[in-house]
């Protein structure tokens, strides 16, 4: 946890610094580092591929192109001889002259003979505000001047893309995480994203709202997120609404009242505004005069939309959903376009057990949202818990069709086994490996459901004889999730490796129940 602060205090500095564009350029500035060589032949190679990579980057919108002599005299100026380039640079060196030069991105490589007229080029980018080193895989190329230009415009065009999806991979693991409130590997995985972009502002708020939780208990990591948030962007409703929360739970009353209106002026749409505000009445002891204020206000106005909106979500903060829920619909009978209200309807809906009306105002924002595939999970989630089971498999498989999302596949699997259908849970699995064979996302996603629902069946504890079916079902669970769990490879291996631990105890214990239960019985 330590690691995770300091990293997390690297990030936070770095996101209130660094500009998108260093030099005040439009684009983000990038270092490009001479490719090693260690040849005559590769050497021809790096100096072409050097020359085309300058001109499609500075002819790049995207980016602008740091100074040759500027980027030399910043090596020179940490003790690193630029005519030492041909044979490699350590990654901490490049970040630290990358820092002197207010560079965004380092790109460097190298370029090996392969045999015959090939030639393998390496190459990397560096993320200068973390210091996080990006690899894609190895290129080969002959020793031709058109080859060597092609490949200088697919590395120039793949920069953006691998920086992304390094980024989008872990935020979508992070959400993966947070779904299931495994809170440590969340925050990892949203440090990631941070090592990646310092200035992801949903993977910053996300992370923000989990050092808010009381099982975390990380205020003050809370604050220096979200006060970084607005460093960048310091009318940024989010991020005041979240430090209002912050000092909700500081029982800073009065100031929180203050963030929350701030908030609520930035985006009279923020419902986590109005429900923060609502709970600094409460907790003013205020919740009387909260409601009779609101009540005041309808009764004089009818059309305040701003009092009714505080009002219905006052209810529900006080978990009043019958209450809550006239208010709400009544808003969005005036405003139907208030989208975040709605699913805060959807979900009293839910909290009521009307699963039903839950899925169908959700599937009303969806309808506007059609290329938001986690949203449509959601809906797909009220749909199964309505027992509306052919609508969330279908939808599920529309998600799959079109994005090949790995929660879709997981959350399918889900719904197949909660409805008794074991057979296509199996199957799902089988078609998320033909999917992505040997992925360890999909190996990590499959691994981690069998330890779950293995392990909840492990803690069932009375030592009876109508027990040992379910203990016996959590071994079988539990050694699918090893299975599963040790063909994960990378940053994830060891929270894998951690899981599989875990399971193997919980067999043990599970063996030893059985064991006892049947010697008892004799």
């Amino acid at each position: 946890m330590k690691k995770i602060v300091m990293i997390l205090s690297v990030l936070l500095l770095a996101a209130c610094s660094t500009a998108v564009a260093g030099n005040g350029q439009d684009g983000a500035s990038v270092g490009l580092i001479q490719f090693g060589y260690s040849d005559d032949n590769s050497r021809w190679i790096s100096d072409k591929l050097n020359d085309f990579l300058a001109d499609e980057i500075e002819s790049s919108p995207d980016f602008s192109l740091i100074e040759k002599d500027d980027l030399e005299n910043a090596f020179e100026s940490i003790g690193f001889d630029p005519d030492q380039f041909q044979y490699g640079i350590p990654p901490e060196m490049i970040t630290e002259a990358g820092a002197g030069i207010d560079a965004d991105l380092m790109i460097f490589g190298f370029v090996n003979p392969a045999g015959g007229d090939q030639y393998q080029v390496l190459w990397n980018v560096v993320v200068v505000s973390s210091g996080n080193t990006i690899s894609p895989a190895p290129a080969m190329v002959q020793k031709n001047t058109d080859p060597v230009r092609d490949l200088a415009e697919t590395i120039a065009a793949e920069i953006n893309s691998h920086v992304g999806a390094r980024a989008e991979e872990s935020l979508n693991m992070a959400r993966y995480h947070r779904s299931n409130s495994n809170w440590p590997s969340a925050i990892t995985s949203y440090l990631q994203v941070l090592e990646v972009d310092p200035e992801h502002m949903e993977a910053m708020g996300e992370l923000a709202a989990i050092y808010t939780k009381s099982d975390v208990d990380s205020l003050d990591r809370a604050e220096s997120v979200y006060s970084a948030m607005l460093a960048i962007e310091p009318e940024h409703s989010s991020a005041l609404s979240g430090l209002g929360t912050v000092a909700l739970k500081r029982e800073q009353y009065e100031t929180a009242k203050d963030y929350f209106d701030q908030a609520i002026a930035s985006d009279p749409d923020n419902t986590a505004a109005y429900s923060g505000l609502a709970n600094a009445y409460t907790a003013m002891g205020m919740t009387d005069e909260a409601v009779q204020s609101f009540e005041s206000a309808l009764a004089s106005n009818p059309q305040n939309l701003q009092a009714r909106y505080a009002l219905g979500l006052l209810y529900a903060e006080l978990d009043d959903y019958d209450q809550a829920i006239p208010h709400l619909e009544a808003i969005l009978d005036a405003r139907p376009d208030y989208t975040n209200l709605r699913l805060t309807l959807a979900k009293a809906y839910a909290e009521t057990g009307n699963y039903s009306a839950a899925a169908d105002n959700a599937i009303v924002v969806l309808e506007e949202r059609d290329n938001d595939p986690e949203l449509a999970l959601y809906v797909a989630q009220y749909e199964a818990w309505a027992g509306r089971t052919s609508d969330a498999v279908n939808r599920l498989e529309s998600i799959i069709s079109s994005t090949g999302s790995r929660q879709a596949y997981l959350m399918l699997a889900t719904v197949y086994r909660d409805s008794g259908q074991r057979g296509s849970m199996q199957s799902v699995f089988n078609r998320l490996h033909s999917a992505y064979p040997g992925d360890p996302v999909a190996n990590y996603m499959v691994g981690a459901f069998y330890y779950q629902s293995g392990s909840a069946k492990a803690r069932v504890s009375e030592l009876v004889p109508a027990n040992v079916p379910t203990w016996e079902s959590a071994i079988s669970e539990l050694n699918s999730a090893i299975t599963y769990l040790n063909q994960v490879t990378g940053y994830r291996s060891g929270q894998a490796q951690n899981m599989v631990s875990a399971a193997r105890n919980a067999i043990s214990l599970c063996e030893e129940k059985i064991d006892r239960v049947n010697r008892y019985s004799q």
